[in-house]
């Protein structure tokens, strides 16, 4: 990890962060906004965590949440999470390991 780069896991998830520097001779520079909220259509999913101990902690936070902690027909109970900075956080795990 550096002050411009880093790889972070969650669980079996690997993230690999960039600061926007790194992107000086990226096609992506031009696509950043100047202005918050950067995260606008972003979605993490954060698979195998338990959306309703998440959406309380976000809460703490003061973050928005989106939707509740819900089960979906698809097989997995998930909820959606806005940061301040526009990212949607989605924690969700099978709905049989509740």
């Amino acid at each position: 990890m550096t002050a411009d780069f880093a790889i972070v896991t969650y669980g079996a998830q690997v993230f690999q962060l960039h600061s926007d520097g790194t992107y000086h001779a990226n096609p992506l520079l031009g696509l950043l906004p100047e202005n918050p909220p950067r995260g606008g259509g972003l979605e993490i999913r954060l698979y195998d965590s338990d959306p309703d101990a998440s959406v309380a902690r976000a809460a703490d936070f003061g973050a928005t949440i989106l939707q509740a902690p819900t089960d979906k027909p698809h097989g997995l109970r998930e909820a959606y999470i806005l940061c301040d900075n526009g990212y949607a956080w989605v924690p969700s795990r099978p709905k049989d390991s509740a």
